[in-house]
C-alpha cells in the first residue's frame, strides 16, 4: 500500500515476462509523456494570452482559469518532465536523498492538485453568476476571485505539509524508493484519495449540474413572464429572448465534465488500493492510469477552442496580431 504514493518509476525487473511488459512501459510512457509536454506547452502558453485579453477578462471566472492555466503550464514544465525521466528513463530526483524524496514528492502533489481547485471555484463562479439570490451572486466578483486564489494556494500547500513527515526513502528492496511510510500509509492515501479523486470530480459535476439547471429555471419564468406580458408573443419570440448558457459557462461545463471522465478511473484505483495489496502488476496498472489524469493539465485550450466560438475569435486575432507585428 505504502508503494502506491511513491512517485518514482512503477515497475521492477522481476523476471524475463515482467522485464519486458517494463521495457515496454517505459517506452509507451516516454512517447506519451512527451506528446503531453508538446500540446501542453503549447495550448496552456495560448490560453495565457488568451486569458489577459480584454474580451475574456471581463467575468470574474477568468481570475480563476487564468490562475489555473498557470497551474497548468507549471505542471507541464515541472511535473510532465520529472515523470518522463522517472518512468522512462528510471531518473528520480526523489531517490537521492530524504530531503529530496519530501520536497520534490510536495512540490508534485501541491501542482497537481492547485489547479484543479481553481477549475471549481470558475464553476461556483458561473453557478453563482447563474442564481436568483442576489447573496450568492455576490460570489461571483472579481473582488472574491482575487482573493480566494492566493488562499487557495495556501490551502493545497497545508493539506500536503505532512509529506515532510511521513515520506521516507528505503532502499529494501533496489533501487532507493521514495513513499509514504508504512505507518502513516492507510490515512494519507485516503487523505490523497479525498482531495484529489473525489473533491474536485465531485464539486465539479455538482456546480456543472447547478449552472444548467438554473439556466433552465430562468428560462422558464422568462417564458412564463413573456406571455403575462404580451398575449400575442410568438413562440419565436419567446424562444428567442429565454436566457441560455453563455459561452464561458459552455467552456467550463465541457471542460468540467471531461475532467471527471478523465479522473473516474483513476480515482478507482485509488480506491480499490486501499483494500488489496500492492504488487507490480497493479503497479503497473497504477502508472497507466495516471497518465490519463495528465490530460487534464493539457487539454483546457482545446476543450475552449471546440466549445466556445467567442474563444475561437479571440484566438484568431491574436494570431492576426502576431503575424502583423512581423
Amino acid at each position: 500500500m505504502a508503494g502506491l504514493l511513491n512517485i518514482t518509476n512503477d515497475t521492477y525487473d522481476t523476471n524475463d515476462s515482467f522485464n519486458y511488459l517494463s521495457t515496454t512501459s517505459q517506452i509507451i510512457h516516454g512517447i506519451l509523456l512527451f506528446i503531453y509536454f508538446i500540446f501542453g506547452i503549447v495550448g496552456n502558453t495560448l490560453n495565457i494570452f488568451l486569458f489577459i485579453r480584454s474580451v475574456l477578462s471581463r467575468t470574474s471566472s477568468s481570475v480563476y482559469l487564468l490562475s489555473g492555466c498557470i497551474g497548468d503550464l507549471s505542471v507541464t514544465i515541472f511535473v510532465i518532465p520529472f515523470r518522463f525521466f522517472a518512468d522512462g528513463f528510471n531518473l528520480d530526483l526523489t531517490s537521492y536523498s530524504l530531503f529530496s524524496c519530501r520536497l520534490v514528492s510536495y512540490l508534485y502533489y501541491v501542482a497537481l492538485t492547485v489547479p484543479r481547485f481553481f477549475i471549481i471555484l470558475a464553476n461556483a463562479d458561473r453557478w453563482a453568476a447563474s442564481c436568483v439570490q442576489a447573496n450568492r451572486r455576490k460570489f461571483a466578483s472579481a473582488y472574491v476571485a482575487k482573493r480566494l486564489v492566493p488562499v487557495i494556494i495556501v490551502v493545497c500547500c497545508l493539506l500536503y505539509s505532512h509529506i515532510f513527515v511521513t515520506f521516507i526513502t528505503s532502499d529494501q528492496p533496489p533501487p532507493p524508493l521514495c513513499s509514504v511510510s508504512e505507518y502513516y500509509s492507510v490515512p494519507v492515501l485516503s487523505l490523497q484519495l479525498i482531495i484529489y479523486s473525489i473533491i474536485p470530480p465531485f464539486f465539479m459535476a455538482f456546480f456543472s449540474i447547478g449552472i444548467i439547471y438554473n439556466t433552465i429555471q430562468r428560462r422558464h419564468r422568462t417564458a412564463a413572464t413573456l406571455q403575462l406580458v404580451t398575449i400575442s408573443a410568438t413562440n419565436t419570440t419567446i424562444r428567442r429572448k429565454r436566457p441560455r448558457l453563455n459561452q464561458m459557462q459552455v467552456m467550463l461545463i465541457c471542460q468540467a465534465m471531461i475532467e471527471c471522465v478523465l479522473t473516474l478511473p483513476f480515482s478507482i484505483i485509488n480506491f480499490v488500493s486501499l483494500m488489496i495489496d500492492n504488487d507490480d502488476s497493479f503497479l503497473t496498472l497504477y502508472s497507466f492510469l495516471r497518465l490519463i489524469i495528465f490530460i487534464n493539465y493539457i487539454s483546457s485550450f482545446y476543450i475552449y477552442m471546440s466549445s466556445s466560438k467567442l474563444y475561437r475569435d479571440e484566438f484568431k486575432k491574436l494570431i492576426k496580431r502576431l503575424f502583423n507585428r512581423q
